[in-house]
């Protein structure tokens, strides 16, 4: 019998100077479930991911994020900030936990981004942050020059 694993495949959906599983600025990252729209000095780089979602590396002049996505999530933990990104996600609260400090934004539906950095965040990484836009499974965004897909693979 022939088993089968879970990959992870960044796809670049338009020809750009770029590494497999790296976007510099311009450009449009579609992770899962995070969309960014790059500005000049930023990149992502895909690190992993797994049924529900994915996890990328974005840095900016700003500094550097760890971002998990998540195409099939609850409603994060922590108090809701008042006013919405200008994406549309309700953003919550800068908290810390064993991995450092966390900021989450959800679209209020299965869509949510949960930002990680070693340090309090920016005034410049919240900016960042706030740019963003959620999709959730089911959902295909458009535009994506680069884009975390997932694909059953043959192992064996």
């Amino acid at each position: 019998m022939r088993a089968l694993a879970l990959t992870t495949v960044a796809t670049m959906m338009a020809s750009a100077p770029v590494a497999a599983g790296e976007l510099r600025g311009p450009g449009r990252f579609c992770g899962y479930a995070p969309i960014v729209d790059l500005v000049a000095g930023e990149r992502i780089v895909t690190l992993e991911g797994g049924i529900h979602g994915g996890t990328f590396r974005w840095e900016g002049p700003w500094g550097v994020m760890t971002v998990d996505g998540v195409g099939w999530a609850s409603r994060p933990g922590g108090r809701a900030l008042p006013a919405r990104t200008s994406g549309g996600a309700i953003r919550f609260a800068e908290r810390r936990d064993k991995r450092g400090h966390v900021v989450a934004i959800w679209n209020g539906r299965r869509g949510a981004g949960y930002f990680r950095s070693d340090n309090r965040f920016t005034p410049g990484q919240l900016a960042a942050i706030d740019r963003v836009r959620l999709f959730q499974e089911g959902e295909e965004p458009s535009g994506c020059d680069l884009r975390t897909v997932f694909s059953w693979g043959d192992v064996g």
